[in-house]
């Protein structure tokens, strides 16, 4: 991913603070994102977090905890 194509995009973020951009890893479309992601003290969850149209369900894009 270049950073330059998802200037200006929404950012979606949870309450544990993780941001990210509600994109397709796999082929760059926009997604839904699930209402909540896993949080723990390794990190984030390695489950898809997000479903898209073409893809099915996917990772978004992670930005990092804010």
């Amino acid at each position: 991913m270049r950073d330059h194509e998802y200037v200006n995009v929404r950012r979606v973020c949870y309450d544990e603070g993780a941001t990210f951009v509600p994109a397709c890893e796999k082929c760059g479309r926009f997604v839904k994102a699930d209402e909540s992601v896993r949080v723990g003290d390794a990190g984030l969850s390695p489950e898809p977090n997000a479903t898209c149209s073409k893809c099915g369900r996917v990772h978004m894009l992670f930005e990092g905890f804010i």
